[in-house]
């Protein structure tokens, strides 16, 4: 008699488990379409960089040349992998009309991200580690930058082709 109980309050207690992971599980899924079903639409994250605010990376990064992209990026980082060859063309159109980038890989893979830079085309000398406390939520990250650190343009991801025709637009407007 003292087994069957064991097993009844085990049975319990594994029903409750599987009614609440049921529960959740449910809830995650279908929360979206009930929100959106009731008019409901969540306000987006404000992006890490706004048009206007300064960057809070080191002067040395942007001061040497009228506009500066800094990217922000990690060899470990599988969107950066998908966007190299898009970065790659807009690094050297950057080049081409006279502006410079700065890459900013991470702390925690600094030779990895150094070899990224180079492959984008980048001189080791245009390398830097994230500093500590940046804002940065996404990789890649791009940001156009003044010579006083003035965000002018900022993109977290690069997204699709369709995006990416839109940043390569802006970049090369921005650097005319």
């Amino acid at each position: 008699m003292r087994r069957s109980g064991f097993i009844d309050k085990l049975s319990v207690t594994a029903s409750i488990v599987l009614a609440v992971t049921l529960c959740t599980s449910l809830g995650v899924v279908f929360w979206p379409r009930v929100t959106s079903a009731l008019g409901i639409k969540p306000e987006p994250p404000a992006p890490a960089y706004a048009v206007g605010d300064l960057i809070d990376v080191p002067s040395g990064w942007y001061a040497r040349t009228p506009k500066t992209l800094v990217v922000f990026a990690r060899a470990s980082c599988g969107a950066c992998e998908t966007a190299q060859p898009f970065l790659k063309t807009l690094v050297a159109s950057v080049a081409e009309r006279g502006g410079s980038v700065a890459f900013a890989g991470h702390r925690e893979t600094p030779a990895d991200d150094a070899v990224f830079a180079r492959s984008l085309g980048l001189p080791d000398k245009a390398f830097a580690i994230f500093p500590a406390g940046l804002r940065v939520r996404v990789t890649p990250t791009l940001v156009v930058v003044n010579r006083e650190g003035t965000v002018l343009h900022a993109w977290e991801g690069v997204g699709p082709p369709e995006k990416q025709h839109v940043i390569a637009a802006a970049v090369d407007a921005a650097f005319k």
